[in-house]
């Protein structure tokens, strides 16, 4: 436990020195909300507004993951930095859970600076609703887990990266036009959306639907996706070894 604390400081610290994931977390998704939110005189209706912030509260904690997590492991793998720290600690998942624990904890940091200034500007913030966000956090675990299939990859961690955040906005826009259909919760939004409207609803009942069975199967299949993925963590490089 006092190496995971420890890496984990060690890692906050990292994370707090570089200011650009926190422009792509909160900066691109106020970006994007204030663009297409109401202009003039148009007002959100309450369930209309929680169904628009919805979505970028799974953006920016799927993003974190994929980026923060998956690449990130991947990263330091090529630059042969994990395995000097997991020779240090003499154990693989001490290193990796300090990173999922910070990571968590930044996209809470960045889910509660979105919302507060979402609420804020269109007139519907609460203490209650900036827990919601946090509920979903909490839910989305396995899918941080998950994240370390990025890493079973059999590519260099530039063409990884390209290609993850080239995708990662289409999924994001299409998780919303996706049919209410089996297949597409093997999008990991639209899974997390389902997920999100469920727990708005319980919470602060505005009314919306979402497929609550195959949601928690999904999360299921992401949550075994994960922990299969971490038991076949290699430390060194797919690539360059």
């Amino acid at each position: 436990m006092n190496q995971i604390k420890s890496y984990f400081y060690l890692y906050v610290k990292i994370i707090l020195s570089d200011k650009v994931p926190f422009l792509w977390t909160i900066g691109l998704p106020l970006l994007i909300g204030f663009m297409y939110g109401p202009k003039g005189d148009d007002t959100f209706g309450r369930t209309e507004f929680f169904t628009f912030i919805s979505l970028f509260w799974v953006y920016i904690i799927l993003s974190t993951y994929l980026n923060g997590i998956g690449l990130q492991l991947a990263r330091m793998r090529e630059q042969g930095l994990m395995k000097t720290y997991i020779m240090i600690s003499g154990n693989k998942y001490t290193f990796v859970f300090a990173v999922i624990l910070a990571q968590i904890m930044f996209a809470g940091i960045s889910l509660l600076v979105f919302t507060s200034i979402m609420t804020l500007y269109y007139g519907y913030f609460s203490i209650v609703i900036l827990l919601v966000p946090l509920l979903i956090l909490l839910i989305s675990i396995p899918f941080a887990i998950a994240s370390a299939a990025v890493t079973l990859l059999p590519a260099k961690i530039s063409s990884m990266t390209t290609l993850a955040n080239i995708l990662l906005f289409p999924l994001f826009l299409l998780a919303r036009e996706l049919p209410d259909h089996f297949l597409s919760f093997i999008n990991p939004f639209f899974t997390m959306e389902q997920a999100a409207i469920g727990i708005l609803d319980a919470t602060l009942q505005v009314g919306l639907d979402s497929h609550l069975s195959f949601t928690i199967v999904f999360i299921i299949i992401y949550f075994v996706l994960g922990v299969i993925s971490l038991r076949r963590l290699n430390l060194i490089s797919l690539v360059t070894r």
